[in-house]
């Protein structure tokens, strides 16, 4: 993950919302079917076009969208903590990791799956000033990561 860590500043990220990956669960043919390839802000794919960096894309996208897959864990959220980028935990029933000492709400979104058709909605009513905070306090807890 050498050179990955840290990232462009709220002003430099160009895209609102970014995921790329297969269909690893329930919760990704969703998010696949109701934003795949829809919306400029929210760019969702199966797979980057080639020659397009998936750590480059995290680097320049405000959110971070991080569906469950099949197992519990993803290094979705890991990534997009390194990368400075606001992750957007995807699921019903998730319990982060590290939740008895990290305050998600305070750095991360927490979307229900039924709440996917409004993703946008929801990003889009978190004010700039909040979204700064956020990203700003990814940069303190990311050391619990490393």
């Amino acid at each position: 993950m050498k050179g990955v860590l840290g990232g462009p500043s709220a002003s430099k990220r160009s895209v609102l919302a970014f995921f790329a990956g297969g269909l690893h669960g329930y919760i990704r043919g969703i998010l696949l079917e109701h934003w795949e390839n829809k919306d400029p802000d929210i760019m969702v794919q199966k797979y980057l076009p080639k020659g397009v960096s998936y750590y480059e894309m995290l680097r320049k996208t405000k959110y971070c969208l991080c569906p469950s897959g099949y197992e519990v864990a993803s290094p979705r959220v890991v990534e997009a903590i390194y990368t400075g980028c606001v992750p957007v935990l995807i699921s019903d029933h998730y319990v982060p990791p590290f939740s008895d000492v990290l305050n998600w709400k305070s750095f991360s979104v927490e979307v229900s799956v039924e709440d996917i058709p409004k993703l946008k909605d929801i990003l889009m009513r978190i004010s700039p000033s909040q979204y700064i905070r956020m990203q700003r306090r990814i940069g303190l807890i990311r050391r619990h990561f490393e």
